[in-house]
């Protein structure tokens, strides 16, 4: 009778249960007409994407279709009618949403990892990783489950469409070691593996993780020998873009958009100490206080480091132990970051 009834009450909640697609509609066209094909490899260990409410009523969020690889492969081939010669990669590391129960309603949560890779010689080079983690309360969402597919449909755009502009770190690895790329390849990068810094400065992240300084910039000094930012090697200033860090004298500083902090190692790879403010100026008024300090050149804000200033910003802000992607160069912001005690 037990069993009778449990099967009479999951058939209730199957049948009531409704279905949230997600839509791969997005342009994923490369412009460059260089891409020749996108595989997806579904590297998760739970296909089951999961289900999340609206308004109580469950949803279950999946594909449009179970063949993932072949959904993928023609959405490729629906935006891309000219093809190129370069092998492109999705990896699907882990996709989940669920419910948060909360004191009045129930909201939505999304984790996603995906990554790209392209393929030469049989062997994969990595391009980009997205990596989310994201709540979806009802006060901001009127449909929370199109909310949740429409976030995942353009997250997967967006990486896409960004590889197709990648080089690629030149690190190989195979399609055996993929569960473990990113192990393999932070243990060959030189900035992980070197014994030392190489001076000068990096416009991006990839120049840095492989210590290839611009050859173009160097690091702006007073006559006491503080740092006041950078400048080109001809002298000139008119910078038109940013920069990703500084090394000088052995030391590395990440460039914020308001100061020059120094990076930092330990056990769990590279971080810098820095508030909220620093990283996510409020105002433009706090990007000019600190040009006021350092100057604005071509656009490009560029701080003293001062530690009589940097004594002060302590005592008035909460500051965290920020990391820096292994594979990226992005931050890895603690759970309470920017959160008031």
């Amino acid at each position: 009778m037990k069993k009778t009834l449990f099967l009479l009450l999951l058939s209730v909640v199957l049948y009531g249960q409704k279905n949230q697609f997600i839509e791969l509609r997005n342009n994923i066209k490369d412009r460059n007409h260089a891409a020749q094909s996108l595989t997806l490899l579904d590297r998760r260990e739970d296909k089951t994407i999961g289900i999340v409410s609206h308004r109580k009523e469950p949803y279950e969020v999946k594909f449009e279709k179970e063949d993932l690889e072949k959904l993928f492969s023609d959405w490729f081939l629906e935006n891309n009618k000219k093809l190129g010669k370069t092998e492109y990669f999705l990896v699907l590391e882990h996709l989940k949403v669920k419910d948060i129960p909360g004191e009045r309603s129930v909201a939505g949560h999304l984790e996603m990892q995906a990554s790209t890779f392209l393929k030469r010689n049989n062997k994969y080079y990595f391009l980009k990783k997205i990596k989310i983690s994201k709540d979806y309360p009802q006060r901001d969402h009127a449909y929370i489950t199109r909310a949740i597919a429409a976030k995942i449909s353009s997250e997967l755009t967006n990486i896409v469409k960004d590889s197709y502009a990648e080089s690629g770190l030149n690190i190989p690895v195979s399609e055996a070691d993929l569960d473990n790329y990113g192990k393999i390849i932070s243990e060959q990068l030189p900035v992980y593996s070197s014994q030392s810094f190489a001076d000068g400065v990096y416009r991006d992240y990839k120049s840095f993780a492989e210590q290839k300084p611009d050859k173009e910039l160097t690091v702006k000094k007073n006559k006491e020998g503080v740092i006041k930012g950078v400048k080109r090697v001809d002298g000139y200033d008119n910078l038109s873009k940013d920069v990703f860090a500084i090394i000088d004298n052995g030391i590395a500083y990440k460039k914020t958009p308001t100061s020059i902090i120094e990076i930092e190692k330990d056990d769990e790879g590279y971080f810098i100490t820095a508030s909220e403010e620093e990283i996510f100026p409020r105002s433009n008024a706090a990007i000019y206080a600190g040009a006021g300090v350092g100057g604005i050149i071509g656009g490009l804000v560029v701080a003293v480091i001062d530690i009589t200033a940097t004594k002060i910003r302590k005592q008035n802000a909460m500051y965290y132990r920020v990391g820096i992607d292994t594979l990226t160069g992005d931050y890895i912001f603690p759970e309470n970051f920017g959160k008031t005690k």
